[in-house]
């Protein structure tokens, strides 16, 4: 049977940090249990304040892109269109969908995000997602098979909604360990089953006022491979 745990304890992170060893170290604390070939499921969020992803609005400058951009949706602040624009390389601005009230955002590694992955921080800071998640989730793979002794694959998640529906899911940004697609040869088919995976731990990882950035999905038969990246799971 596949079970779902989220870890507690994790203190909130608000600067610069190793966070693959501040896991750890609650991971032992809270007597976590955690098995080789478990798939560990971490928010993109603490991975992003932990690298310092964190931009000061007030510090960008927006082009008419943005503020053009702004005028359509003025719940946007232009200076955050602005980072969600840099977010896609593409200054021209056409790497971004506009629909009603929302912006998608085409990110160079073929992925499309609400906002480009950007979330609105405190203090009018915009919060980006990690320069690579794949690296990401190797690094925190690799510090728990060396202080914890235990072979695990790794998804980053974040938080995504979709046009034509209400609210938001959760879906893989970076993963290692693992193939991003369950192919069935037989039927010609394939599940995108890194997004399974986050939308899964996002039960326990999403709820409003619960810090649980970290869910451990045990059980489950999967292709492990180390070679694959989110890339992969792209179409």
């Amino acid at each position: 049977m596949v079970t779902i745990n989220g870890l507690q304890g994790v203190p909130m992170i608000s600067k610069t940090c190793d966070l693959s060893r501040i896991l750890v170290e609650t991971i032992k604390k809270e007597h976590f249990k955690i098995a080789a070939g478990d798939i560990i499921c971490v928010a993109s969020k603490i991975c992003s304040m932990a690298e310092g992803n964190i931009v000061d609005l007030s510090h960008v400058a927006p082009t008419s892109v943005a503020k053009r951009i702004h005028q359509r949706i003025p719940r946007k602040d232009a200076s955050l269109i602005q980072v969600i624009i840099d977010q896609t390389a593409d200054p021209s601005g056409s790497k971004l969908e506009v629909s009603g009230n929302h912006i998608g955002a085409w990110l160079p590694n073929g992925l499309f995000l609400t906002s480009g992955g950007v979330d609105k921080g405190k203090n009018n800071t915009a919060i980006t997602l990690p320069k690579n998640c794949d690296l990401t989730a190797k690094r925190i793979s690799n510090t728990f098979y060396q202080e914890l002794g235990v072979k695990t694959s790794v998804i980053i998640t974040d938080s995504d909604g979709r046009a034509d529906k209400k609210g938001a899911n959760q879906v893989a940004v970076g993963l290692y360990g693992l193939n991003g697609l369950r192919i069935n040869k037989e039927a010609g088919t394939a599940e995108t089953l890194c997004d399974l995976l986050a939308a899964a731990a996002g039960l326990l990882m999403r709820p409003q006022g619960v810090n649980m950035p970290l869910a451990c999905i045990h059980d489950l038969e999967y292709d492990q491979n180390t070679d694959s990246g989110i890339g992969d799971a792209v179409a």
